[in-house]
This record gives structure tokens, sequence and C-alpha cells, in this order.
């Protein structure tokens, strides 16, 4: 069996943090509080222009009416500009994500902005939930507020599918609603609170009974963190999350698959905190006798991000250690001194380019396949297919680029080195196989590009990391769709992730 490796690549880059999430929040409201100022000034002038002047109108305005106005107004802004306004533009046509499917992505990715994104869907509507009892007295029943809520993420997500602004999602309408509920829950238990204040009785069944929905969801939540962190291994983000409908496809091979079952060892990826990367970037730095520009550092979800006083870049992955480098001055020429880029150096020999990965601290396994890369990105590059050397486990690719006088322009490092876990059963190639036909694979092709007919190709193993950084086989199925398109589809090989198939 051909064995290939894993090129993985940097994830969660395009991730937002909390800090990225809370400037735009910001952002919203600066937005809102203009178009509530332009309200208010139409609605002053109307009232004290036409109604009071022309009218001859006596009712006044309440204060605490003008600040719910002014406070729906706004969020009504933020709400709109976050959930149509600031989405994507994608090609998704009529096709609605199925229910539960952002939670079984979540699932097996694991990630913290994944559940996060979940999280936010929830929370963003909490205010709707709170603030249309409080202000309309028709909907101060749970039923109303609840319809009420319902119609407003029913038209945002319509809006979605018809604009063509983000995905449309089943679990948008869930996670919205529930939001709803439980900002009705905290309606609910503040009023209670203010009743009881004014020495009034307190509804102790009506305000737990609307306090279920928030209930309900920690407890979700937390039997969700339970059932994982009880997982010996981690969740693979190949796995699928909707089964395909294969009834007409028709599955054609010329290969004859093994149907025989083996063992596959699994391996420990490290993992690296926020300090040990900074060490990392320290001595890498060092090496080139340039400083870490402290104010630059930026730290994300999965990967951590260091400049030089010099402006040379390193990202470093916390999963692996695997790093992205790139010197500006080499590449692309520092204008500032007015320096002429250096010139490549093509027809460099393996012992060169690993002298030069030295000065950097870059120690390349022996046995890697060596060889000079030309085309759209010119350069040399490394690969090691799963290969054991001094007790280590070594997997992946390094790219790189070579300048004139030793000085590499950039590196991309994705060799994995790890240390063997433990042995496990493995699915048999045919069985494999008979996941595809059953439509329990993964397919990423935009809507209308529907699976008609498949063609299955050679079979390889490869390793991807999962959600607890432990280094799992997959098999990996050449495929053409409907007689053009190449593609790879991708099988667990481990029997024990079939249990969390579905």
């Amino acid at each position: 069996m051909k064995i290939l490796h894993h090129n993985m690549e940097a994830k969660g880059r395009e991730y937002m943090r909390l800090f990225n999430i809370i400037e735009l929040a910001k952002q919203y409201m600066f937005l809102g509080l203009i178009f509530v100022l332009l309200m208010g000034m139409i609605s002053a002038a109307g009232y004290f222009v036409v109604y009071k002047k022309i009218m001859k109108g006596k009712k006044q305005i309440r204060l605490q009416n003008m600040l719910w106005a002014g406070t729906f107004l706004c969020y009504l802004v933020v709400l709109l500009c976050a959930t149509v306004l600031d989405r994507s533009s994608v090609r998704s046509g009529s096709k609605i994500m199925p229910l539960f499917y952002s939670y079984r992505e979540a699932w097996y990715s694991f990630s913290v902005a994944e559940w996060r994104n979940i999280v936010l869907n929830i929370v963003l509507f909490v205010p709707l939930g709170f603030l249309l009892p409080l202000g309309i007295r028709s909907l101060r029943r749970f039923w109303a507020t609840y319809l009420a809520g319902m119609v407003v993420t029913v038209l945002i997500e319509s809006a979605q599918c018809i604009l063509g602004r983000g995905v449309a999602e089943a679990d948008d309408i869930l996670n919205n609603f529930l939001g709803t509920m439980i900002g009705y829950g905290c309606y609910v238990l503040l009023y209670e609170i203010s009743l009881a204040a004014r020495r009034k009785r307190f509804n102790l069944l009506k305000t737990a009974t609307a306090q279920i929905p928030i209930a309900v969801v920690i407890l979700a939540f937390v039997g969700i963190a339970i059932i994982y962190d009880r997982k010996e291994l981690g969740n693979l983000e190949i796995s699928f999350s909707s089964r395909i409908d294969m009834s007409d496809v028709e599955v054609t091979t010329n290969e004859i698959y093994n149907s025989k079952s083996g063992t596959a060892a699994v391996y420990k990826v490290p993992v690296y905190t926020e300090e040990e990367t900074g060490k990392i970037a320290k001595d890498f730095f060092d090496s080139m006798e340039q400083v870490i520009d402290e104010s630059r550092t930026d730290l994300y979800d999965e990967t951590a991000i260091y400049y030089s006083t010099e402006q040379n870049s390193l990202w470093i992955d916390y999963a692996g250690g695997m790093m992205n480098y790139m010197d500006y001055a080499v590449t692309f020429g520092d204008d500032a001194d007015g320096e002429s880029c250096p010139e490549t150096v093509a027809g460099a020999d393996e012992a060169t380019v690993r002298k030069a990965l030295s000065a950097y601290e870059i120690t390349v396994p022996e046995g890697a396949v060596f060889r000079e890369l030309t085309g759209d990105s010119p350069g040399y590059e490394f690969v090691v297919s799963q290969q054991s050397e001094g007790g280590l486990f070594y997997d992946g690719s390094l790219y790189c680029t070579l300048y004139e006088g030793g000085k590499i322009g950039e590196i991309s490092n994705h060799i994995l080195s790890c240390k063997k876990y433990k042995e496990y059963p493995v699915l048999s190639e045919n069985e494999a196989m008979e996941q595809i036909q059953n439509g329990d694979f993964r397919y990423f092709g935009q809507d209308g590009d529907e699976i008609k007919a498949l063609d299955l190709g050679e079979v390889t193993m490869k390793y991807i990391v999962d959600s607890k950084n432990y280094y799992q086989p997959v098999y990996s199925f050449d495929a053409c769709v409907n007689g053009e398109n190449e593609y790879e589809i991708d099988i667990p090989a481990l029997i024990t992730n079939k249990a969390f198939e579905k």
C-alpha cells in the first residue's frame, strides 16, 4: 500500500478571536447609535412640529418609552449587521444545511472557534427576548415573545438565503430561537425581582419555568463536554456530518480493495503553550541576530504569530509546532534602503539546502525525499512519509526558497515529529469503500454540483491530526466525480471511530 503524507496547513487563522468580535460589536453599536440619532431627530421633528404645533396634540411621550425605543432600534441595527450585512456572499442556491449540522461540525473539529460561533448565535438573540416583553405589553406572555422571536429569525435566515449572504442553516433558527427564550427568561426573572422589591409576591413557579431554556442549553453543553472528555482519542474533521444520498449515484472502480482488516499505530502530537511558542520564536530569531517585536505579537486560537524588529514574520501552530516563516527583505527587497531583491538560487543540491536550513536552527530528518520545485512556486521541498528515526515518527513536508549568500526567504515547515501512542484495529480497504457506497463521507462540492457518478481509484493511507492532537490513520481514495472532477475522499480508518459517525 502506498503511503501519503498529510500536508498540514495552519488552521484557525481565519477564525476571529474574541477581541475581534468585541471590536466588530463596537462598530455595529456605533452604527446603531448613529441610526438611533437620525431616527430620534426625525421623530422629534414629527412630534414637536407636526403633532404639537400643527395638529395641536396633547399626549406626552414618556421618557422610558423613548429609552426603550432607542435601545431596541440600536439592537436591531447591530442584529442586521451581524446576521446579514457582515456575511460574505456565497453561492448557496436553495440548499439549507440540515438541523444540528453545525453541532456535528463543531463536534468533529471540537475547536474553540466552532463552538464559539454556536454560542454567539444563541447570545445574539438574548436581547431580543428581553427587550420585546419589556417594551411591548402584548408580548409579555411567553408564547407571544417566542412567536415574535421565531418570526424575526426566520425572516433573517430567509434574507440570507435570498441575498446569498452567509449560509442558510436550520441550526441558526434553532440557536436564535433558544436565545430569544433565554432572553425572555431573563425578563421574567428581573420582573419578578422588581415585584418582590415592592413587597409583592414573588412567583417562583413562573420564574423557574422561564429558566428552563437556559438550563437545557447549559446541561447540553456540559453533557457534550463530559462525553468528549471521556473519549480516549479526539474527533476527526473529515468525518461526515450528513449522509449523502447515493441511491441514484453510479459507483464504479477498476481497483481490487483488500478485505483483510489489520492494525495501525496512533501517534501523539506534541502541543506547545503560548510561552513555549514564544521561546521557539525567540530562539529562531536569535539565530538571525534579530529581536521579537512584542508589540506585534498575535495569539490566536490555534496559531501564534511573531514579528521581528526587522519585520520578518513567524507563524507557529500550537499543535505540532509547525511553522511558516517569511523574510520580507530577502523575498521582496528593502525599499527603505533602496536595496534590490537578491537573486534566487536554482539547481542547489540537497546538502546546500540542508546547510542553509541549519543556520535557522532547522534540521530535516535523514531519509527525507528532496526535490527542486519549478513553476509558480519555485523552491525546494523535503517530504517525509511516516518515517521513524531516533524514537520519533516523522510525517509531512518542508518547503523553502533559497537566495544568494545562503539566505532563505520563506520556510513552511509542516513536518510533524511525534511519539507512538498505541496500536488500534482498523477497517479493511473494502469496508472503507462500502462506507463511500453508503454515502458516509464528506463531499465539498458546490450546490448544483451533486454527485451523479463516482469512479474510485487507488486507496492510500495517510495520517491526520484529531481534535485531541493524536495522529490518526485515514484511508484516502482517489476519485473522479461526474466523469471530470478529480477528488479525494477520506474515510477514518480506526474501527473505534465508527461509534461516533452518526
